[in-house]
């Protein structure tokens, strides 16, 4: 077979489907924005990520799936501006008393989503625009689409490999089907059949988070899955029970995790004028 000749739009389309159906809603992005709202510029995903940006001061950036400011705090020293684009208002309350704390005023944030249409929303053309661990969409080639649109030099996404952040222990261990989806491949082969001729590279690190007690575990990894019966918080208790340890007053996995991100850049082809 001809990989040159496979639709890698509706192949992402056929796998895409998550170990929760709801992470495009935005009621799910709103619980989990209390484990957002610590940002911190020295983690290892942040400090690569960062690297592999070629970015000028004058220049602006648009983040979609910006977070509680994961990448958008960092860049708001070495750019002349930010706009964090999130579906959940959470999220973006999150980043907005992030910015009050450190004092930061040139990162605009727009509650908006994919779907949305980002002119009317305010949103005009950046030099750069990044999605960061948020391609959570069902139209996959739309979505790179309009990330160009909106941005006159370059575009930025990373996209998990092979399981990515997701723990297949975690659902293993509470009888839940898991399902990771579409990984880097397919958006790379897709960027490929576009014409866009991406760089490609990849983020490695060990998990290493590190809680206050075994109930802020407990409820960080249900806010992943979503509602659990009786059974299955039985089962995540025990999870728990063998997975992590406490160690200098602070509970961590006694084996950290392996997780890698691709990340994959591209020149804006033509620099159109309009939107």
């Amino acid at each position: 077979m001809d990989i040159r000749t496979i639709d890698w739009n509706e192949a992402w389309q056929d796998i895409k489907t998550r170990p929760l159906e709801s992470t495009q809603a935005a009621d799910y992005w709103d619980h989990r924005a209390a484990d957002f709202s610590q940002v911190s510029s020295t983690s290892p995903y942040v400090e690569q990520f960062m690297q592999l940006l070629s970015v000028q001061p004058d220049w602006r950036i648009l983040d979609v799936g910006c977070a509680s400011g994961t990448l958008a705090l960092p860049l708001a020293s070495r750019v002349r501006q930010v706009t964090g684009l999130d579906i959940s208002s959470a999220m973006l309350d999150g980043l907005q008393a992030n910015c009050r704390q450190q004092g930061i005023n040139n990162i605009r944030t727009v509650h908006a989503s994919w779907s949305d249409d980002w002119a009317t929303a305010g949103i005009d053309r950046h030099e750069v625009a990044i999605a960061s661990r948020s391609l959570v969409v069902d139209d996959l080639r739309a979505a790179i689409e309009k990330l160009i649109r909106f941005a006159t030099r370059r575009v930025y996404l990373s996209t998990p490999v092979a399981d990515g952040p997701l723990d297949r222990n975690l659902f293993e261990a509470i009888g839940r089907p898991f399902r990771c989806g579409a990984d880097y491949i397919y958006v790379y082969n897709l960027l490929y059949q576009m014409g866009l001729h991406a760089s490609l590279n990849f983020i490695t690190y060990r998990e290493d988070k590190s809680y206050s007690d075994r109930e802020t575990i407990f409820h960080s990894l249900r806010n992943k899955i979503g509602h659990l019966l009786p059974a299955e918080e039985k089962a995540l208790q025990s999870y728990i029970d063998r997975v992590y340890v406490r160690r200098e007053g602070h509970w961590r996995r006694a084996a950290p995790r392996l997780i890698r991100w691709a990340v994959m850049g591209w020149e804006i082809p033509g620099q159109n004028d309009s939107v």
